[in-house]
């Protein structure tokens, strides 16, 4: 496991600095970002019609079988369990979109701390999320593999099966938590630190 999971870092490090450079990867993290949003809202389209009875973020993470078998059971009442399940299914886009859209933007800002600062601190960082961003979607996934199972017996699973998907949900918030506070801290950075070249290469007697 642990050998599979180094190949996978090391395969999207290096495929990251591998290929283009700082523009390129910002646009198309910007690209796969809208596709990434296009997917969300279709995806919620779907949620809404399921007319689940909490928040997406409230059920997924309640660590609790009994409660999430009586949110099962509305559905069941609604008859609208077909919808939630087809959610699932949608939700493996929103996956596939949000990966792309993860990688292609820790790869942007990953280049863009190399051009601005260097090997150092912030270059290490920027490399783990090269492949921890992207981890979210997996997560996702994972969580989404364990939700099938429990939708297959939506009142009669077993309850320990909340203890992982509700884990496997809360690893994927967190992941997306980070990587945002990663990005704004790396890039206001980025401005600060290409700001302050720039005025030292004006400066009166720069060898620039």
């Amino acid at each position: 496991m642990w050998n599979l999971l180094k190949r996978y870092a090391s395969s999207l490090i290096g495929f990251a600095t591998g290929r283009f450079g700082a523009v390129r990867w910002w646009l198309l993290a910007l690209c796969t970002f809208v596709v990434a949003r296009f997917a969300q809202r279709w995806l919620d389209g779907f949620y809404a019609r399921s007319e689940f009875p909490v928040p997406y973020y409230i059920g997924q993470t309640r660590f609790s079988g009994e409660v999430l078998k009586g949110y099962y059971r509305e559905l069941l009442e609604k008859g609208t369990l077909d919808v939630y399940i087809q959610t699932q299914l949608v939700d493996y886009v929103f996956m596939v979109a949000t990966f792309l859209s993860f990688f292609c933007l820790a790869a942007a800002v990953l280049h863009t701390v190399h051009k601005v600062y260097g090997e150092g601190i912030l270059l290490r960082i920027a490399r783990v999320f090269v492949w921890l961003a992207p981890s979210a979607a997996l997560m996702d996934a994972l969580e989404n593999l364990i939700s099938f199972v429990m939708l297959a017996n939506p009142t009669g699973f077993a309850n320990w099966l909340a203890i992982p998907y509700s884990s496997f949900a809360v690893c994927k918030f967190a992941i997306f938590a980070v990587t945002y506070v990663w990005v704004i801290t790396a890039v206001v950075l980025s401005v600060v630190g290409g700001a302050v070249k720039a005025v030292r290469r004006l400066r009166p007697g720069s060898s620039s």
